[in-house]
């Protein structure tokens, strides 16, 4: 047989270039896919520009059935760990043993900022102009250093330059404002309990963009998670680390064989 398929799905606003410092040392042992979502990085975004949750999951659902692949393990960063919830949820994931979230984005924002972040978002996404503005701003030196240390990561040149080669595509910052404006986490936090699979909630102790507080919390309501607190490390936990979250990938590989043979 060949390597256990492995599906790695970026957050919002980056690319599947995120996973890069991961992907050399996991092509030892699995077969690896890490497309980019819709409207982010090099794939289309949706013509209506409806980018929800359930439209996201619908598309890459076609995308595995397309390649008739299917993964045993998924990995979702930030908003991307909501996307493979659903798809579980869903059904769409009928070969996948184990899910690991990475600093997920898996329930709304509490109070306030919940409610006027996606109204916030669609005004911005109706802008014809702010894009273009995005991308002249990101383009400032030190601008998009202060805006990924806001995230508690530190991250070498190359990660950088990542994200400034995004933030220059008017077509990607379109894309990512079309998600925000779209994204709704209400349905899939009811849903949650329902979840079978082995969830591993792996937080970075210093992330700013998603309290690590909340993957714990979630972790003691869901059967099946468990909690994993990954120190030092902020919201970009696996380009920061990426050696970190490939052991973490490994363990949890290890404990989904270990747990299907004593289930026989």
């Amino acid at each position: 047989p060949g390597a256990p398929g492995l599906l790695l799905l970026h957050g919002a606003a980056s690319s599947a270039q995120s996973w890069a410092g991961c992907l050399p040392g996991l092509a030892a042992s699995f077969d690896v896919i890490a497309p980019d979502l819709p409207g982010h990085g090099g794939t289309w975004a949706f013509d209506d520009r409806r980018a929800s949750l359930d439209r996201m999951a619908q598309a890459i659902a076609e995308l595995l059935a397309a390649l008739h692949w299917q993964p045993r393990l998924v990995a979702g960063h930030s908003a991307g760990a909501a996307v493979m919830a659903q798809l579980a949820l869903d059904g769409r994931l009928p070969a996948a043993q184990g899910l690991l979230a990475v600093n997920g984005a898996l329930e709304p924002l509490p109070g306030l900022l919940g409610l006027l972040g996606p109204a916030m978002a669609r005004l911005a996404a109706r802008s014809s102009s702010l894009p273009a503005w995005v991308t002249r701003h990101a383009a400032q030196p030190g601008a998009l250093g202060h805006l990924i240390a806001s995230t508690g990561s530190r991250l070498d040149d190359a990660g950088v330059a990542h994200y400034r080669g995004l933030m220059g595509q008017p077509d990607h910052v379109r894309g990512v404002l079309d998600m925000l404006a779209n994204w709704r986490l209400d349905s899939l936090q009811a849903q949650l309990p329902r979840l079978q699979l082995p969830l591993w909630l792996a937080a970075g102790l210093s992330d700013r963009t998603v309290a690590p507080v909340r993957s714990l919390e979630l972790a003691r309501r869901l059967r099946h998670a468990r909690f994993v607190p990954l120190q030092g490390l902020g919201h970009l936990a696996h380009e920061e680390a990426p050696e970190v979250v490939n052991g973490l990938l490994m363990a949890l590989w290890d404990h989904t064989r270990h747990q299907a043979a004593a289930d026989v």
